[in-house]
């Protein structure tokens, strides 16, 4: 089987998948639609709707939760990962994946020129290779979910 791209993870996402807020909201503003959406990062979009960067669980713990900022009046701007790591959608899962483990991220944002596709966790690559894959593994895998 040819090498699986990020582009089919990210074509396998609702549509809705790609939840932005602008960079001014507050923490407890984004939290909300993190937690109503069940989705551990959102993109934060500057005034000229451009990628701001990332807010993440991980930014919310350790840049939120243990500084003792309050989130209902603090923007994320001030607390979001604004170094996003990206890749094309012909980029392979193996390298994302790879990308994501050297440099210790947990999400990757999906461009295409300046346009951004979406955003991928590490959760999304792997389940894909679980669920695409035709190693033996993931067809082990699946034969016990199938039970």
């Amino acid at each position: 089987m040819a090498a699986q791209m990020v582009d089919e993870v990210v074509r396998a996402k609702p549509d809705e998948h790609l939840i932005v807020v602008p960079a001014s909201s507050t923490i407890a503003e984004a939290v909300a639609l993190m937690v109503e959406r069940e989705v551990g990062a959102v993109i934060a979009m500057t005034e000229d709707n451009l990628t701001g960067g990332i807010f993440t669980e991980r930014d919310l713990l350790t840049r939120v939760v243990h500084a003792g900022l309050d989130p209902k009046t603090t923007p994320i701007s001030l607390v979001m990962t604004r170094e996003v790591r990206f890749v094309t959608p012909g980029t392979t899962i193996e390298a994302a994946l790879a990308l994501m483990h050297v440099n210790r991220h947990r999400h990757l944002l999906v461009m295409d020129g300046p346009r951004v596709m979406g955003l991928v966790s590490i959760r999304d690559l792997a389940y894909h290779l679980i669920r695409h894959g035709d190693g033996r593994f993931e067809a082990a895998l699946r034969t016990t979910a199938a039970s």
